[in-house]
């Protein structure tokens, strides 16, 4: 599944919005992979992420499994 995750990451000073779209089985799954995520790319502590909102995606027909 999908899931569309947005909040806000402090880095310095500045905060800033963002949004990514994650792959995993649950909404749990999907924000510990955002605090991953940052946490390893910009070496982001997990108490400057903060996560306002998580939304499953729209499932994508091109992934979809075909029937029949």
């Amino acid at each position: 599944m999908e899931f569309a995750v947005s909040g806000t990451i402090t880095l310095g000073k500045e905060s800033r919005a963002f949004s990514k779209t994650v792959e995993a089985p649950t909404e749990d799954f999907a924000k510990e992979k955002v605090f991953t995520l940052f946490g390893s790319m910009n070496g982001v502590k997990r108490n400057r992420i903060k996560i306002e909102k998580v939304v499953k995606s729209r499932a994508d027909p091109a992934k979809a499994e075909p029937s029949g």
